[in-house]
């Protein structure tokens, strides 16, 4: 290719500030919730002890906040509007010691060229203030103000200069719900200071200032979450943790309710979850997670931010380190603990894993205060592995005991009639055993259940005719902003599966009715699990595919548990119901609900034809 002539035309130009700062916006402004964050970042850099947000149309029409922190200088109010215009750093070496939650420069001008901007802002109210209005990444107007100390902004009409943006934004009430997620954050990250929360003119959120982190975890969560918490405080070398996580017997079937803080900022970091699920070894049931409010400080050095724009991420100088320390962090706060006598898994293997045929919800589960494996009623439950850990004599005896297994593996059922097969008894109090032509048939019996309830609450919901139990008192029910602001767009349609919710004060429900197939389960939790299923996002296809994992979930966790006594009738009606349904050989999880011991194969085992 022959070099370009003096006279070519250059195809490399530097973009125009607006440009720049537009394309800027995409990393650091993804949606309204993305504006609160870097607003309230500066609010709390400008040490700030109350802030104001006040919300309209889910922060697409306006997005006012207020604070009563340091302030600006008249100058200074139009120079922050500037592209990498900042206080927190000055050289490169500021870099490796953040520990500002801003220090890019970028968030103001960039959200300034895709809305409209206006910035109020004194240091003190005797030295008069700036206002400052921005349109577009263009300087509108600027004038002298009388304000008090501290900085009001507010940023309407967002992306109104690039509307195709505006259409990937979703409803007020998820975009709002994002917000209050941020605001949450950030309340826990910074108890001492005031924030206020409203949305078109409703109260969300007003926390007060406190030094006891535990007092706003009551706030935003209601006092049961808190109750429930174990303080952790642990030091070792360059890392410290303090902060709270859920005793086990307090669980939830979503990481919503897990908050994790490094220097104060907020982060969701995948080894950092890895290590506190580790901390609980094997108490926590399969599928569902603990609870926690943690805070790591550390050199700044140890740690790098400036990972991306929107300062999501972070990286670790040394991960390994890290999670070994927030492992052993969390697992010795829960040793300390009076309600939890933990035993180590190398010690005695896992004998307390879920069976693979019970649900997350379907026991009680309760941390032993001891464990004696002197005690007969002990030994009488060990697995062979485990007997043979703390009983090798005993262990030996059992290893000489030969047992031949099946040569073929049991068969799913999947074209039989249960009519043509005798009910025996019960396995276990678990298992159904039934006798037939075609061999010996095991049915579990939770699953078979579990697809009768399926089939006749699906059937209710699509024809609308629900049977509704009213409950005689109501369960009030705790909740937070952020749950809050995810349930209410759902609650008619939750209504029509028969789960009333009234609002009851600001941040309490009560539930009045549930459908009557589910009259004798754990509401409570119910109602818990149901919000954590809940979309953000109001799309027909989403919300189908959700509502039919809640029913799913909901048959699941009131069909018939595992270790539970049934008398022969309640078999037989069982078994009835079940070979009435659609698709009798499979929980609508995809599980197996019976498997076949074939005749032959149990003839050639006795040397039969």
């Amino acid at each position: 290719m022959s070099p370009l002539s003096d006279k070519a035309v250059s195809q490399i130009r530097i973009l125009s500030d607006d440009l720049a700062n537009q394309i800027a916006a995409g990393e650091v402004v993804e949606r309204p919730a993305s504006v609160v964050k870097e607003l309230v970042e500066n609010s709390i850099d400008a040490q700030a002890t109350l802030i104001r947000l006040d919300i309209e149309g889910g922060g697409k029409k306006k997005i006012r906040v207020m604070d009563n922190g340091m302030g600006m200088t008249p100058a200074e109010c139009l120079l922050a509007f500037s592209r990498h215009a900042t206080s927190k750093i000055s050289q490169f070496e500021d870099l490796q010691n953040i520990r500002s939650l801003g220090f890019r420069g970028e968030a103001l001008p960039s959200i300034a060229s895709i809305a409209k901007v206006s910035c109020i802002s004194s240091r003190s109210e005797i030295e008069g203030g700036k206002l400052v209005v921005v349109e577009g990444g263009e300087v509108i107007e600027e004038k002298d103000a009388s304000c008090s100390r501290g900085t009001t902004l507010e940023v309407a009409q967002l992306f109104y200069v690039t509307p195709a943006r505006s259409k990937f934004l979703k409803g007020d009430s998820t975009e709002f719900s994002h917000i209050t997620q941020i605001v949450t954050q950030q309340a826990l990250a910074y108890p001492n200071i005031q924030f206020h929360l409203t949305h078109n003119g409703r109260e969300v959120i007003n926390t007060l200032p406190t030094e006891q982190l535990h007092y706003r975890i009551a706030e935003l969560f209601g006092p049961n979450l808190a109750k429930s918490l174990i303080e952790v405080d642990v030091k070792s070398g360059d890392y410290q943790m303090k902060g709270f996580v859920s005793n086990p017997v307090y669980t939830r079937s979503s990481r919503n309710a897990q908050y994790c803080f490094v220097n104060g900022r907020f982060v969701r970091d995948k080894v950092i979850l890895h290590a506190t699920q580790q901390g609980y070894s094997h108490l926590l049931p399969k599928g569902q997670h603990p609870a926690m409010f943690l805070y790591l400080m550390m050199d700044p050095k140890l740690v790098d931010v400036n990972v991306h724009p929107s300062k999501a991420e972070v990286r670790f100088a040394f991960q390994q380190d890290l999670h070994q320390f927030v492992a052993h962090g969390v697992r010795a706060a829960l040793e300390k603990n009076q309600q939890v006598n933990l035993i180590k898994r190398e010690e005695i293997g896992t004998p307390f894993q879920e069976s693979p045929h019970s649900s997350s919800q379907e026991s009680n589960y309760k941390v032993p205060q001891s464990i004696d494996i002197s005690e007969p009623s002990f030994q009488g439950n060990l697995s062979q592995p485990l007997r043979a850990m703390l009983m090798p004599e005993e262990s030996a005896m059992l290893s000489q005991q030969k047992i031949n297994w099946f040569d073929k593996s049991p068969n799913p059922v999947s074209n039989l009639i249960y009519s043509e097969f005798e009910p025996l008894g019960q396995l276990d109090r678990s298992f159904i055993i039934m006798q037939g032509k075609k061999g010996i048939l095991v049915v579990d019996q939770h699953v078979a259940h579990e697809r009768i309830l399926y089939e006749q609450f699906r059937g209710a919901a699509i024809n609308r005719k629900v049977e509704v139990q009213k409950l005689l008192f109501p369960i009030p029910l705790e909740l937070s902003a952020e749950e809050i602001e995810v349930l209410t767009p759902h609650l008619p349609r939750l209504l029509e599966l028969g789960l009333e919710l009234e609002l009851f004060g600001k941040n309490e429900y009560l539930l009045r009715s549930v459908p009557a197939i589910l009259k004798n389960g754990n509401h409570e939790n119910l109602i818990r699990e149901t919000i954590d299923a809940l979309p953000r996002e109001a799309h027909d296809d989403v919300l189908s595919a959700k509502y039919e994992d809640l029913l799913i979930m909901m048959s699941c966790r009131n069909a018939i548990k595992v270790n539970h006594t049934l008398n022969f009738d309640q078999i037989k009606k069982l078994i009835t119901d079940l070979e009435k349904t659609s698709m009798p050989y499979t929980c609508p999880h995809g599980r197996p609900i019976s498997l076949l011991f074939d005749i032959n194969d149990i003839l050639k085992k006795f040397l039969r034809r």
